[in-house]
């Protein structure tokens, strides 16, 4: 199942490739986007209001829900990747992809793309991996994590009855994007099934730009892409259930299927990489979606308190684990040099 570490090994003697210097009006687009996200929310909810909300959250009982959450995304996550990476990079033991992989919480907090960079770094420099074969599998990983998010909507579309004339409009819409986005997937599938049966088209996309990012790709067979949707599920089942006890410790009350089928959204807009560690996107679409189950206010303030408690849960978990992989790197740093 997994790939020849001597061919890796032979094929890994090429550096990591070096980060370009990015200006600084575009590293500067993620700060402006979140405040005019947050200046567009606070010009419509007063600021007051939401910090009144705010002191009536229960912090430590959402510590108390989401670090065992935590601790079993992080569980999960880990697991996914070390069947991927031993399916198709090097065989690589759970025991050493546990470390890292909460480590790069820290830097997902601020960058997603960064904290996927670095895992596919280190699994660079741990287990001879060419860093861009690497990245491809990480990249596998990050495409399955959203349509992770779009099976569970999906299935919110079809139970969730809406009664609102804004809603129904809204899920006839999902329906149409849905469809759209199932069939892009099935088509990728398909151009990567017939590419390891045609060996002209193989050769073109391996040999292309970008042919090393579409290395797992060219691997990956469908019953890879149910088995990583198999395998991811159960974070979203779990992150669903701590997201609907954490509101009713709120005092909110949402329809779990409404849950289900926007939830996967919210996190979808928290992940555009447009503003700072997650904020502001994730928060308008609390908004857009569930302002209907309670006041603005109350949503808002309980957005930020889930968000900032996860984020805190998250940065327990890579601190914990941040000395051992920065001694593990800095060990393999010195065997080379």
């Amino acid at each position: 199942m997994s790939a020849d570490p001597a061919a890796a090994a032979d094929r890994s003697r090429d550096p990591a490739p070096s980060a370009r210097k990015t200006p600084i009006w575009q590293k500067a687009l993620p700060y402006v986007g979140t405040l005019a996200i947050f200046a567009l929310i606070f010009w419509r909810i007063p600021l007051a209001k939401v910090g009144e909300a705010l002191k009536q959250a229960p912090v430590l009982k959402f510590i108390g829900v989401f670090l065992p959450f935590s601790a079993f995304f992080w569980m999960i996550d880990s697991t996914c990747l070390t069947w991927v990476v031993r399916r198709f990079n090097a065989p690589m033991r759970f025991r050493d992809i546990l470390p890292i992989r909460a480590s790069m919480y820290l830097l997902a907090l601020i960058n997603t793309p960064l904290g996927q960079g670095g895992v596919a770094y280190y699994l660079h420099r741990k287990a001879n991996i060419p860093f861009l074969e690497a990245l491809s599998s990480i990249l596998f990983i990050a495409l399955l994590e959203v349509y992770q998010l779009f099976l569970f909507s999906t299935l919110g579309v079809i139970f969730y009855l809406p009664t609102a004339p804004a809603q129904i409009e809204t899920v006839n819409v999902l329906r149409v994007f849905y469809v759209i986005a199932w069939g892009l997937l099935f088509a990728l599938i398909a151009l990567f099934a017939i590419a390891r049966r045609k060996p002209a088209l193989h050769e073109w996309i391996a040999t292309s730009r970008g042919g090393a990012i579409a290395g797992t790709f060219l691997k990956a067979r469908p019953l890879d892409y149910a088995i990583v949707l198999g395998i991811k599920a159960p974070s979203f089942l779990a992150s669903l259930l701590t997201q609907y006890f954490a509101l009713s410790l709120y005092g909110i009350a949402i329809p779990f299927v409404k849950l289900m089928l926007f939830l996967p959204l919210v996190f979808l807009a928290a992940a555009l990489p447009i503003a700072v560690a997650h904020l502001g996107t994730s928060q308008a679409a609390w908004l857009l979606f569930f302002s209907g189950n309670a006041t603005e206010a109350k949503i808002l303030a309980y957005s930020l308190a889930a968000h900032f408690t996860f984020m805190f849960c998250n940065g327990v978990i890579g601190l914990f684990f941040l000395p051992r992989a920065s001694r593990e790197l800095t060990a393999l740093e010195t065997s080379e040099s």
